[in-house]
Protein backbone atom coordinates (compact mmCIF):
# COMPACT_ATOMS: atom_id res chain seq x y z
CA UNK A 1 0.00 0.00 0.00
CA UNK A 2 1.16 3.53 -0.66
CA UNK A 3 -0.14 6.75 0.83
CA UNK A 4 0.48 8.56 -2.45
CA UNK A 5 -2.58 10.41 -3.76
CA UNK A 6 -4.98 8.97 -1.23
CA UNK A 7 -7.66 10.86 0.65
CA UNK A 8 -6.68 11.59 4.24
CA UNK A 9 -9.33 11.97 6.93
CA UNK A 10 -8.05 13.52 10.17
CA UNK A 11 -10.52 12.96 13.00
CA UNK A 12 -9.96 15.33 15.89
CA UNK A 13 -7.90 17.99 14.17
CA UNK A 14 -6.30 19.76 17.11
CA UNK A 15 -2.63 20.58 17.65
CA UNK A 16 -1.17 17.46 16.01
CA UNK A 17 -3.88 17.08 13.39
CA UNK A 18 -3.48 20.68 12.24
CA UNK A 19 0.27 20.22 11.85
CA UNK A 20 -0.38 17.03 9.87
CA UNK A 21 -2.87 18.79 7.59
CA UNK A 22 -0.43 21.63 6.94
CA UNK A 23 2.26 19.11 6.05
CA UNK A 24 -0.02 17.24 3.65
CA UNK A 25 -1.02 20.48 1.94
CA UNK A 26 2.64 21.43 1.57
CA UNK A 27 3.42 18.00 0.10
CA UNK A 28 0.67 17.32 -2.47
CA UNK A 29 2.41 14.14 -3.59
CA UNK A 30 1.15 12.57 -0.34
CA UNK A 31 -2.54 13.35 -0.61
CA UNK A 32 -5.17 13.83 -3.29
CA UNK A 33 -7.60 15.27 -0.74
CA UNK A 34 -7.57 16.14 2.96
CA UNK A 35 -10.60 16.23 5.25
CA UNK A 36 -10.26 17.63 8.77
CA UNK A 37 -12.90 17.19 11.44
CA UNK A 38 -13.91 18.75 14.73
CA UNK A 39 -16.92 18.16 16.97
CA UNK A 40 -18.18 21.66 16.17
CA UNK A 41 -19.14 21.92 12.49
CA UNK A 42 -18.53 25.67 12.25
CA UNK A 43 -15.09 25.30 13.81
CA UNK A 44 -14.31 22.44 11.43
CA UNK A 45 -15.34 24.41 8.36
CA UNK A 46 -13.37 27.48 9.49
CA UNK A 47 -10.30 25.35 10.17
CA UNK A 48 -10.64 23.67 6.78
CA UNK A 49 -10.89 27.04 5.04
CA UNK A 50 -7.81 28.33 6.89
CA UNK A 51 -5.82 25.24 5.90
CA UNK A 52 -7.12 25.04 2.35
CA UNK A 53 -8.81 21.66 2.87
CA UNK A 54 -12.29 20.35 3.60
CA UNK A 55 -13.65 20.76 7.11
CA UNK A 56 -16.46 18.53 8.38
CA UNK A 57 -18.19 17.90 11.67
CA UNK A 58 -17.46 14.55 13.31
CA UNK A 59 -18.03 13.30 16.83
CA UNK A 60 -16.74 9.86 17.77
CA UNK A 61 -19.78 9.35 19.98
CA UNK A 62 -22.11 9.84 17.01
CA UNK A 63 -20.43 7.84 14.26
CA UNK A 64 -22.79 5.47 12.49
CA UNK A 65 -25.80 7.73 12.88
CA UNK A 66 -27.49 9.23 9.80
CA UNK A 67 -25.50 12.18 8.49
CA UNK A 68 -22.35 11.28 10.40
CA UNK A 69 -18.87 11.15 8.91
CA UNK A 70 -18.36 8.87 5.92
CA UNK A 71 -14.81 7.64 5.34
CA UNK A 72 -14.09 7.25 1.60
CA UNK A 73 -12.93 3.89 0.31
CA UNK A 74 -9.15 3.66 0.20
CA UNK A 75 -8.65 6.60 2.57
CA UNK A 76 -6.03 6.98 5.26
CA UNK A 77 -7.92 7.57 8.50
CA UNK A 78 -5.96 9.32 11.25
CA UNK A 79 -7.63 9.57 14.64
CA UNK A 80 -6.04 12.22 16.83
CA UNK A 81 -9.17 12.86 18.90
CA UNK A 82 -8.99 12.43 22.67
CA UNK A 83 -11.11 9.63 24.10
CA UNK A 84 -14.63 10.48 25.17
CA UNK A 85 -16.82 8.90 27.86
CA UNK A 86 -16.87 5.44 26.21
CA UNK A 87 -13.55 5.02 24.37
CA UNK A 88 -14.11 1.41 23.33
CA UNK A 89 -17.52 2.09 21.80
CA UNK A 90 -16.20 5.19 20.04
CA UNK A 91 -13.33 3.30 18.43
CA UNK A 92 -15.60 0.43 17.44
CA UNK A 93 -17.81 2.98 15.67
CA UNK A 94 -14.74 4.55 14.06
CA UNK A 95 -13.57 1.14 12.84
CA UNK A 96 -17.02 0.46 11.39
CA UNK A 97 -17.06 3.83 9.61
CA UNK A 98 -13.59 3.08 8.20
CA UNK A 99 -14.39 -0.42 6.99
CA UNK A 100 -13.36 0.47 3.42
CA UNK A 101 -10.35 2.58 4.38
CA UNK A 102 -6.84 1.59 3.40
CA UNK A 103 -5.38 2.09 6.86
CA UNK A 104 -6.15 3.47 10.33
CA UNK A 105 -3.54 5.41 12.28
CA UNK A 106 -4.57 5.98 15.89
CA UNK A 107 -2.60 8.54 17.90
CA UNK A 108 -2.48 7.00 21.36
CA UNK A 109 -0.30 7.73 24.39
CA UNK A 110 2.53 6.23 26.40
CA UNK A 111 0.16 6.76 29.33
CA UNK A 112 -1.14 3.24 28.65
CA UNK A 113 2.00 1.83 30.30
CA UNK A 114 2.53 1.23 33.98
CA UNK A 115 5.15 3.18 35.93
CA UNK A 116 8.70 2.54 34.78
CA UNK A 117 10.92 3.30 37.76
CA UNK A 118 13.41 4.85 35.34
CA UNK A 119 13.55 1.78 33.08
CA UNK A 120 13.50 1.80 29.29
CA UNK A 121 9.94 1.01 28.25
CA UNK A 122 9.29 -0.66 24.91
CA UNK A 123 6.02 -1.90 23.39
CA UNK A 124 6.12 -5.10 25.49
CA UNK A 125 5.92 -3.18 28.79
CA UNK A 126 2.77 -4.04 30.79
CA UNK A 127 -0.37 -2.10 29.97
CA UNK A 128 -1.20 -0.81 33.44
CA UNK A 129 -2.23 2.87 33.22
CA UNK A 130 -2.40 4.89 36.42
CA UNK A 131 -4.39 7.83 35.04
CA UNK A 132 -7.92 8.17 33.69
CA UNK A 133 -6.60 9.32 30.33
CA UNK A 134 -4.24 6.34 30.17
CA UNK A 135 -7.06 3.92 30.94
CA UNK A 136 -9.19 5.53 28.23
CA UNK A 137 -6.36 5.17 25.69
CA UNK A 138 -5.86 1.53 26.66
CA UNK A 139 -9.56 0.82 26.15
CA UNK A 140 -9.46 2.55 22.75
CA UNK A 141 -6.43 0.54 21.68
CA UNK A 142 -8.09 -2.72 22.73
CA UNK A 143 -11.09 -1.89 20.54
CA UNK A 144 -8.82 -0.92 17.64
CA UNK A 145 -7.28 -4.39 17.73
CA UNK A 146 -10.54 -5.79 16.32
CA UNK A 147 -10.30 -3.73 13.11
CA UNK A 148 -10.20 -5.65 9.85
CA UNK A 149 -8.50 -2.70 8.20
CA UNK A 150 -4.72 -2.60 8.88
CA UNK A 151 -4.27 -0.40 11.94
CA UNK A 152 -1.42 1.03 13.96
CA UNK A 153 -1.44 2.78 17.33
CA UNK A 154 1.29 5.38 17.73
CA UNK A 155 1.91 5.67 21.46
CA UNK A 156 3.01 9.28 21.64
CA UNK A 157 5.15 10.60 24.46
CA UNK A 158 4.66 14.18 25.64
CA UNK A 159 3.93 16.23 22.52
CA UNK A 160 5.58 19.62 22.22
CA UNK A 161 6.41 22.17 19.54
CA UNK A 162 5.68 25.76 18.54
CA UNK A 163 3.29 27.31 21.03
CA UNK A 164 3.24 24.20 23.18
CA UNK A 165 6.05 23.34 25.54
CA UNK A 166 7.84 24.08 28.77
CA UNK A 167 9.56 27.23 27.51
CA UNK A 168 6.29 29.15 27.14
CA UNK A 169 5.14 28.18 30.64
CA UNK A 170 8.51 28.91 32.22
CA UNK A 171 8.56 32.34 30.55
CA UNK A 172 5.09 32.99 31.92
CA UNK A 173 6.13 31.85 35.40
CA UNK A 174 3.37 29.24 35.58
CA UNK A 175 5.45 26.06 35.40
CA UNK A 176 6.07 23.93 38.50
CA UNK A 177 8.20 20.80 38.77
CA UNK A 178 6.14 18.03 40.38
CA UNK A 179 8.03 16.13 43.06
CA UNK A 180 11.80 16.18 43.35
CA UNK A 181 12.33 16.45 39.58
CA UNK A 182 14.08 13.09 39.16
CA UNK A 183 11.26 11.37 37.25
CA UNK A 184 12.14 10.77 33.59
CA UNK A 185 9.71 12.12 31.01
CA UNK A 186 9.88 11.28 27.31
CA UNK A 187 8.84 13.67 24.57
CA UNK A 188 8.14 13.87 20.85
CA UNK A 189 8.24 17.04 18.78
CA UNK A 190 5.06 17.55 16.77
CA UNK A 191 7.10 17.64 13.54
CA UNK A 192 8.43 14.17 14.29
CA UNK A 193 5.03 12.85 15.37
CA UNK A 194 3.62 14.02 12.03
CA UNK A 195 6.52 12.27 10.32
CA UNK A 196 5.62 9.10 12.20
CA UNK A 197 1.96 9.37 11.16
CA UNK A 198 2.94 9.78 7.51
CA UNK A 199 5.34 6.85 7.73
CA UNK A 200 2.70 4.70 9.44
CA UNK A 201 0.21 5.44 6.65
CA UNK A 202 2.34 3.67 4.05
CA UNK A 203 3.98 1.00 6.21
CA UNK A 204 2.92 -2.64 6.60
CA UNK A 205 3.65 -2.35 10.34
CA UNK A 206 0.62 -2.88 12.58
CA UNK A 207 0.05 -2.95 16.31
CA UNK A 208 1.60 -0.50 18.72
CA UNK A 209 4.67 1.67 18.08
CA UNK A 210 6.17 4.10 20.56
CA UNK A 211 6.60 7.65 19.24
CA UNK A 212 9.30 9.31 21.32
CA UNK A 213 12.64 11.00 20.84
CA UNK A 214 16.05 9.62 21.86
CA UNK A 215 16.55 11.74 24.95
CA UNK A 216 14.25 11.09 27.90
CA UNK A 217 15.48 13.12 30.85
CA UNK A 218 14.52 13.95 34.44
CA UNK A 219 11.85 16.61 34.33
CA UNK A 220 13.70 18.82 36.81
CA UNK A 221 16.85 18.74 34.69
CA UNK A 222 14.89 19.76 31.59
CA UNK A 223 13.03 22.57 33.34
CA UNK A 224 16.17 23.95 34.98
CA UNK A 225 18.11 23.85 31.69
CA UNK A 226 15.35 25.68 29.82
CA UNK A 227 15.06 28.29 32.56
CA UNK A 228 18.83 28.85 32.48
CA UNK A 229 18.76 29.33 28.70
CA UNK A 230 16.00 31.90 29.18
CA UNK A 231 17.96 33.69 31.90
CA UNK A 232 15.38 32.78 34.53
CA UNK A 233 15.62 31.08 37.93
CA UNK A 234 14.82 27.35 38.20
CA UNK A 235 11.08 26.68 38.39
CA UNK A 236 9.84 25.88 41.89
CA UNK A 237 9.16 22.31 43.01
CA UNK A 238 5.78 21.30 44.41
CA UNK A 239 4.77 18.20 46.33
CA UNK A 240 3.14 15.39 44.38
CA UNK A 241 0.03 15.64 46.53
CA UNK A 242 -0.30 19.35 45.68
CA UNK A 243 -1.37 18.66 42.07
CA UNK A 244 -4.32 16.71 40.64
CA UNK A 245 -3.79 12.92 40.52
CA UNK A 246 -4.02 12.94 36.72
CA UNK A 247 -1.11 15.40 36.47
CA UNK A 248 0.89 13.61 39.14
CA UNK A 249 0.41 10.27 37.42
CA UNK A 250 1.70 11.61 34.10
CA UNK A 251 4.72 13.42 35.50
CA UNK A 252 5.92 10.87 38.06
CA UNK A 253 5.58 7.63 36.06
CA UNK A 254 9.36 7.76 35.47
CA UNK A 255 9.44 6.02 32.07
CA UNK A 256 12.19 6.24 29.47
CA UNK A 257 10.32 5.41 26.28
CA UNK A 258 12.25 3.23 23.81
CA UNK A 259 11.74 4.15 20.15
CA UNK A 260 13.46 1.29 18.32
CA UNK A 261 10.36 0.25 16.36
CA UNK A 262 9.76 3.85 15.33
CA UNK A 263 13.25 4.12 13.89
CA UNK A 264 13.93 0.59 12.65
CA UNK A 265 10.50 -0.58 11.45
CA UNK A 266 8.77 2.66 10.47
CA UNK A 267 12.03 4.19 9.29
CA UNK A 268 11.43 7.56 10.96
CA UNK A 269 14.48 9.83 10.97
CA UNK A 270 13.87 12.28 13.80
CA UNK A 271 14.39 15.94 13.08
CA UNK A 272 14.49 16.57 16.82
CA UNK A 273 16.09 13.53 18.49
CA UNK A 274 16.52 15.63 21.64
CA UNK A 275 14.62 18.45 23.32
CA UNK A 276 17.98 20.24 23.49
CA UNK A 277 18.09 20.56 19.68
CA UNK A 278 14.53 21.85 19.57
CA UNK A 279 15.37 24.40 22.27
CA UNK A 280 18.40 25.55 20.30
CA UNK A 281 16.18 26.05 17.23
CA UNK A 282 13.58 27.93 19.22
CA UNK A 283 16.06 30.31 20.84
CA UNK A 284 18.32 30.80 17.83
Amino acid sequence: MTATQRTWVIVGCGYTGTQLARTLVARPELAADVIVTRRDGEVARALGAALGVRGERADLAELGRPGSLEVPAGAILVCAAPPGPDPAAEIRALVAAARDAARIVYVSSTGVYGPGGGAWVDETWPIAPVTESGRARAAAEAALADARVPAIALRAAGIYGPGRGLAERIRAGTYRVVGDGTSHVSRIHVVDLVGAIIAAASSPVTGAVNAADDDPAPIGEVADAIAARLGLPPPPRVRVDAVPPEVAGMLTADRRIANRRLRDELGVDLRYPSWRIALDDELR
